[in-house]
């Protein structure tokens, strides 16, 4: 069997390593920008205004408000003993670990979920890395997806449990043509059930990957087949994701790109996007991190362009949340949603990203060489890390940086 791998216009080969030494010019440039900045000093009220205080001591000890507590904390200690009693036990490998009100220190070395002592630490840096396959003697592509847990690094330094397709986050990009007959075994080697499911793809039931529905869920250690065809009206952009205990193994990087290109010659391939660069950015949570490609800002990917370039960006909302991304300094086009092109672009700077749902931008690299732009999340307290004062910078940030 040969073994093929699609090469496409993606710049993945040219992103950087992980780790502060090999972080990007431009981004230690915007860096020591931020850094230079001086606060100014206190701010104080005009003199001659009179400051009131309140003893507050006298309001909490009062007879009434002494007497409202102590029955707050009555009522609350039997409602304790109650649930503690009529709780049963549960496995850390089914508990739900991402969530922002989840917040680990940044020195933290685990995720909310408890790692097992034997996890392995990531091989790669980072994921969304081209799918290799062979060709089956019937033509059929052939993929192979391992689920596998690692302890996988959103900023340099700080581990947590991964719930990862081949040992990143995002996992392996799978991109084939229309009318392609695709295999995939899937191999289970996490410490529980999972399936996984073609989002946006027209398969049947059968191949579907919903547990219950079309499959049983592939058990810790057992081996499936899953085995259809695309087709002209999947064209596009899609992704895969975990569809068994979703709210562990989603935020915990059981996710990948899956792009349909359209037939060569076909009136899909002559309306397709046409761009010089191309991207694909995950949008999503890992623990308590906010992470584009499973990594937080300044461990995020720039995206590299230049002057006078159209760049193509593929963003899917891989969250349990609504992410306003804004563009700095551009307007882009939304040429496709969910995979399918719309009648009619429409600009726009700012984009919501709404969870499973997949966008294809496209912009022009109209600055000047050295430029360097923000793609981020509106809401501001995404652009943190944990432990970062209102003074930093993390979460969901990446540079777009022009070539100088």
């Amino acid at each position: 069997m040969a073994t093929e791998s699609k090469n496409t216009s993606s710049t993945l080969e040219n992103k950087p390593a992980i780790g502060e030494e090999h972080v990007s010019e431009g981004t230690k440039e915007y860096l020591r920008q931020l850094n230079s900045y001086e606060a100014q000093g206190p701010i104080r009220p005009p003199t001659g205004q009179p400051v009131t205080t309140i003893s507050w001591w006298r309001g909490i000890t009062s007879p009434l408000v002494v007497l409202f507590i102590a029955v707050v904390v009555m009522v609350a200690l039997v409602f304790f003993g109650f649930g503690a009693s009529a709780t049963p036990n549960q496995s850390s490998s089914s508990s739900a670990p991402s969530s922002s009100a989840n917040s680990t220190s940044m020195g933290s070395t685990t995720s909310t979920n408890t790692a097992p002592s034997n996890v392995p630490n990531a091989t790669l840096d980072y994921g969304n890395l081209l799918a290799k396959y062979t060709i089956d003697p019937d033509g059929a592509k052939h993929f192979t997806l391992t689920a596998m847990q690692v302890m996988w690094e959103p900023v340099k330094g700080h581990r947590q449990l991964a719930w990862t397709i081949n040992g990143t986050v995002p996992g392996p990009m799978i991109r084939v043509t229309a009318g392609d007959h695709i295999r995939v075994t899937f191999i289970n080697h996490f410490p529980e059930a999972t399936a996984i499911h073609w989002h946006g793809l027209e398969v049947p039931s059968s191949q579907d990957g919903v547990p219950g529905v079309g499959q049983n869920p592939i058990k810790p250690g057992q081996t499936y087949l899953y085995d259809f065809t695309v087709h002209d009206q999947d064209v596009g952009t899609h992704w895969y994701h975990s569809h068994y205990d979703d709210l562990t193994q989603v935020p915990g990087g059981f996710y990948g790109a899956f792009i349909v290109d359209p037939r060569p010659g076909s009136t899909q391939a002559q309306q397709a996007i046409h761009a010089d660069v191309e991207y694909t950015e995950f949008i999503s949570e890992f623990g308590s991190y906010y992470v584009i490609n499973g990594k937080s800002f300044p461990d995020t990917q720039p995206i590299l362009v230049k002057h006078g370039q159209t760049v193509h960006l593929r963003v899917i909302g891989a969250d349990e949340m609504i992410h306003p991304m804004h563009l700095h300094g551009h307007t882009f086009n939304v040429v496709a949603e969910d995979g399918h092109m719309l009648p009619q672009p429409i600009q726009r700077d700012t984009l919501e990203i709404v969870p499973g749902e997949t966008y294809d931008l496209t912009f022009y690299a109209w600055a000047a060489p050295g430029s360097i732009y923000p793609w981020h999340c509106h809401i501001l307290s995404h652009l943190m890390n944990p432990g970062q004062t209102a003074d930093q910078m993390g979460g969901l940030i990446a540079l777009v940086e022009y070539a100088k």
